[in-house]
């Protein structure tokens, strides 16, 4: 059961179910067909207890291991099991233990076994049948509340996302319109800082916009990292000393979007780019299906240096995740040096 309003509802309908089967032996049989209101509320007491417990076997675990997860061969074979549970369970209460107490059985006992127990289980195979199929039912309609319930909110969930992403879009289109502005503003009297401001308006509106799907063009992933170095050189001017080398055709290959700019990054946030005595290296070979990115640089102590670091632990597990086995990525740590290779599939 999984909360208590569905464990009260059981209660009540298995309260139903007894007075329906008690009022309905009252109508078609004879009132006397015991020899006393004692005797018929012990073995109807004995046959209730029988009857709760397949019906709570059913409902707790041969309906939700079986019969939801289509397994039907499983089921059949514990519905077998239920009906010599049922029929076990009734005969030591009913012949066995009442018997002792009250000198009755509820079954004639001088006919052949043959008979006694042909009768005996075809009666536990109607009643269990019975149960089965009650059990099964208020446990169907529990369920399909419990997954309509966990559709609707679902979908209210689903509707947040849209009015977060609709809000994350909103600072975005406000910002490239500042930048719009600025760029407007400054483009006679401050050309190159106006390029700047375009630049830097493409860098985030790619980032933004462009990379939701897993894979992005080739040629606009190595735009962004041409981009992304451009306002280092910016910033270190004369003292900025990367080499980016690209090898090969770029046409409509296709790669992991923001995959690559990783490599760029640590390269820039942990290597040394400003010394013309250590210079860092990027090169990229691009062949008709596979891309090669290679990243050297002196590593810069003033930092706190960790490898391979969170962040290049996150990219492993994306690149698992995207390309499979269709990846080679290796490291390796010098004293004073840092190398990172990046292989993969187009």
């Amino acid at each position: 059961m999984n909360t208590k309003k569905e464990f009260l509802y059981n209660v009540l309908i298995i309260i139903t179910i007894l007075i329906l089967d008690v009022l309905g032996d009252y109508i078609i049989f004879d009132k006397d067909i015991f020899s006393s209101s004692l005797n018929l509320f012990l073995f109807k007491t004995t046959f209730t207890i029988s009857l709760l417990i397949v019906y709570a076997v059913n409902y707790i675990y041969s309906v939700p291991l079986f019969l939801f997860k289509k397994k039907y061969k499983q089921y059949f074979f514990s519905f077998i099991i239920m009906i010599f549970l049922f029929a076990g369970i009734r005969f030591l209460l009913e012949e066995i233990i009442l018997y002792n107490i009250i000198g009755m059985h509820n079954y004639v006992m001088n006919i052949p076994v043959s008979q006694f127990i042909n009768t005996y289980l075809f009666d536990s195979f109607y009643y269990t049948l019975r149960v089965c199929l009650v059990s099964a039912v208020i446990c169907l309609f529990f369920r399909y509340n419990e997954n309509k319930e966990e559709i609707h909110n679902l979908q209210i969930e689903q509707e947040k996302a849209k009015l977060s992403v609709l809000k994350s879009q909103i600072s975005p289109h406000f910002l490239f319109n500042t930048l719009n502005n600025f760029y407007e503003e400054l483009y006679d009297d401050k050309p190159e800082t106006a390029s700047d401001i375009m630049k830097l308006s493409k860098l985030l509106r790619y980032v933004t916009y462009e990379t939701n799907e897993d894979f992005a063009f080739l040629n606009k992933e190595i735009t962004f990292i041409e981009d992304y170095l451009y306002f280092f050189k910016r910033r270190y001017e004369d003292n900025f000393h990367v080499s980016l080398h690209i090898d090969g055709f770029v046409h409509s290959q296709k790669v992991a979007s923001l995959i690559l700019i990783h490599f760029v990054e640590n390269l820039c946030k942990h290597g040394i780019i400003n010394d013309k005595n250590r210079p860092a290296s990027i090169s990229l070979l691009i062949n008709e299906n596979t891309l090669e990115l290679r990243t050297k640089n002196h590593i810069n102590t003033s930092v706190k240096y960790t490898e391979p670091g969170i962040g290049t632990e996150n990219i492993k597990q994306r690149l698992e995740v995207i390309y499979k086995d269709n990846f080679i990525l290796e490291h390796q740590k010098d004293s004073d040096q840092f190398e990172a290779f990046l292989k993969l599939t187009l």
